[in-house]
C-alpha cells in the first residue's frame, strides 16, 4: 500500500526547524519585555562657557514622564569669563530630543552670563547669572527688540503668579532685547530693606503670553557647598495646557561631575 507520509517529512521538517529556530527569540523578546524600565536623563549638545562649558538635560522617571530639566555647568565655567560686553553675553543650548522633552513646555535654554549685572540699580548690579527657559522658538526670543511694542501685550493677570509685577524701579515699557519683559515677586529678600541679591525666580512675557521662567543668580552663590531648593509661585492658568510644569527650582553641585545644576523640578502636568 503507497502512502503519503513521506512527502509530509520536508513540511514537517521545516517546520520544527522554525520552530527551533524561532522559539528562543520568542523567549529572547518575551525577556527583554519584562525587564524593567529604568529612570534616565538626556543631554543637549555642550556650548563653550568661560574655559569651561555647559549643556541642557532632561531627567525622566521609568515611565518617561520628566522630572526635571536644567543646565548644567562645569567647575571651569566659572573662570575665563568674560569681562565685556558690560551688557552681557547669552549662551544658547538646545534641549534634547525624545518624548519626555516634548512633554514640557520649553522649546530651548539660554544661560546668561552679565559681568556688571543690570538694572534696576542697586537691586541687581553685580556679577550673576540669568537661566531662561524659553517657551517660544529661538527665531521669534532673538527678534525682540528694546522697548518692543509686542512686549507691551500682557498675558492674562492669571497667567502669572498673584503679586509679582513687572520690572520693579525700572521705567515702564520696558523689554529687554533678545528676551522680553521681566516680572519679578516684590517680595523677594532683594526688594526688602537691609536685603540683598543671591537668587531669585522671575517670569517673563512677550506678545500676551508667559515666554520664559527664570532662576536667577550671584556668580558668588557658585560654590560647592551651594544647595539652593526654593518652591516656585504658580500661576492659576499655564501657558499651555497638558504639559509638566516645575514646582521648585534648584542650584546645587554635583561633585561626581564637577558640575553646577540649576534646574526646574517636581513636574506636574497642567
Amino acid at each position: 500500500m503507497k502512502t503519503n507520509l513521506p512527502s509530509y517529512r520536508p513540511v514537517w521538517s521545516r517546520l520544527l526547524l522554525l520552530l527551533a529556530v524561532g522559539l528562543p527569540l520568542v523567549v529572547a523578546c518575551d525577556d527583554d519585555d519584562d525587564s524593567p524600565r529604568q529612570p534616565s536623563i538626556s543631554y543637549g549638545p555642550t556650548v563653550q562657557v568661560g574655559s569651561g562649558s555647559a549643556r541642557s538635560f532632561v531627567a525622566a522617571d521609568a515611565d518617561g514622564k520628566p522630572t526635571e530639566i536644567g543646565i548644567a555647568l562645569t567647575e571651569a565655567g566659572l573662570t575665563g569669563l568674560p569681562a565685556t560686553p558690560v551688557t552681557g553675553i547669552m549662551y544658547e543650548l538646545a534641549l534634547p530630543t525624545g518624548d519626555a522633552t516634548a512633554r514640557l513646555p520649553f522649546d530651548h535654554l539660554s544661560f546668561d552670563w552679565n559681568p556688571s549685572g543690570h538694572e534696576p540699580a542697586g537691586v541687581y548690579t553685580v556679577p550673576h547669572f540669568d537661566a531662561h527657559f524659553y517657551m517660544i522658538p529661538s527665531s521669534v526670543q532673538h527678534a525682540i527688540i528694546l522697548d518692543d511694542p509686542k512686549g507691551d501685550i500682557l498675558p492674562a493677570p492669571n497667567k502669572l503668579p498673584t503679586g509679582y509685577v513687572t520690572a520693579p524701579n525700572v521705567a515702564p515699557g520696558r523689554t529687554v532685547p533678545m528676551m522680553g519683559r521681566h516680572w519679578s515677586d516684590p517680595s523677594s529678600p532683594e526688594y526688602q530693606p537691609g536685603g540683598s541679591f543671591s537668587h531669585t525666580f522671575i517670569y517673563g512675557s512677550y506678545d500676551g503670553h508667559v515666554s520664559f521662567l527664570e532662576p536667577m543668580f550671584t556668580k558668588a552663590l557658585l560654590v560647592p557647598a551651594v544647595a539652593v531648593q526654593q518652591a516656585i509661585k504658580q500661576p492659576q492658568v499655564y501657558e499651555a495646557a497638558g504639559k509638566y510644569y516645575p514646582a521648585t527650582y534648584t542650584i546645587r553641585y554635583d561633585a561626581a561631575t564637577r558640575e553646577y545644576i540649576i534646574s526646574l523640578k517636581d513636574m506636574t502636568l497642567r
